[in-house]
């Protein structure tokens, strides 16, 4: 027994003495930086080392994830604070991964700022400063842990890099000259990341239906935590029909899309304010205010770039 606990806990004091998101924290504030200059002064700092500060800082984000998988011996995400972790890795993958669709700085930028706000926000979500608790018996199972629960988190970190990526759109058609080089790439970019981000969230909400069905012997109870992952599906679907059917004109589809902030925000943490459901594991208090000046102030940026935006919504 000795010998088999002997390497998690090395694992763990290099962990702890490395501290990985710490660094990753600090890479990702760099390309940030970057981001800005090369967008203030464009060709004065190339992509490449913009796209590696970037590389490096998920590297040791990814590698922090993997140590917590060694250590606690489970998948990645089983609390909030995880849940954090894990979004953010997913916002930077996908940045790093689709800048060669279209002009990388903007993506990049999203990428490095969403990581930024999800990584230092992540500390706040520690229940009792813990950050490696055990999880209720109801989450004690790897195989749910790592197809719902890391589908479902998935889909909020490619809803959260979609809804900042059409904001980003907005801007630009707001308050920049016409770029038809640069909007067009970034709005189809846009548009595959809302079908995957549409399949990740339904694919894990019908796992999460199996599961509780197995768990609780039901496979749909309108629990909170449920209809927040069924709100975003439907948001995503609802948006899908109108620009097919053309009830949605491209600005209002793209701040319908931006929108995704405030209904990943309120599937992610609102619903856990409610202290009802099945789903009691995920209550969490404090956060209230916060996440409602988060909604309000998406709300204004959202409608103020469609309102400012030359034409109106047409």
């Amino acid at each position: 027994a000795r010998q088999s606990a002997a390497p998690d806990l090395d694992l763990e004091v290099k962990y702890n003495a490395l501290k990985p998101f710490h660094i990753a924290l600090g890479l990702y504030a760099v390309t940030l930086l970057l981001c800005a200059v090369a967008a203030l002064r464009p060709g004065l700092l190339p992509r490449g080392p913009i796209w590696w500060t970037m590389a490096a800082g998920f590297l040791f984000h990814a590698g922090g994830i993997g140590a917590r998988i060694g250590i606690l011996e489970r998948p990645p995400v089983g609390t909030l604070y995880e849940s954090a972790l894990f979004v953010s890795a997913v916002c930077v993958l996908l940045a790093l991964l689709t800048t060669g669709r279209t002009r990388a700085i903007p993506i990049l930028l999203t990428g490095s700022a969403s990581a930024v706000l999800l990584l230092s926000c992540a500390p706040f979500l520690l229940q009792q400063g813990e950050s490696m608790e055990m999880l209720v018996a109801v989450l004690n199972t790897n195989f749910w842990l790592a197809t719902h629960v890391l589908c479902i988190t998935a889909g909020y970190g490619v809803s959260v890099m979609t809804a900042c990526l059409a904001q980003v759109w907005l801007f630009f058609k707001t308050f920049r000259k016409p770029r038809p080089d640069l909007t067009l790439p970034l709005a189809a970019t846009i548009e595959g990341l809302a079908m995957a981000a549409l399949l990740f969230t339904a694919v894990g909400t019908i796992l999460g239906g199996i599961w509780a069905d197995q768990s609780w012997g039901r496979f749909w109870g309108w629990d909170p935590k449920e209809n927040g992952a069924l709100l975003i599906v439907l948001w995503i679907v609802w948006l899908q029909h109108g620009r097919v059917s053309g009830r949605l004109t491209q600005p209002l589809y793209m701040a319908a899309l931006a929108a995704l902030t405030i209904i990943v925000a309120l599937a992610w943490f609102g619903v856990n304010l409610l202290s009802v459901g099945l789903h009691s594991y995920g209550f969490t208090s404090g956060i209230a205010a916060a996440l409602a000046v988060f909604c309000s102030t998406q709300a204004v940026i959202i409608g103020t770039l469609l309102y400012c935006r030359k034409g109106g919504t047409a």
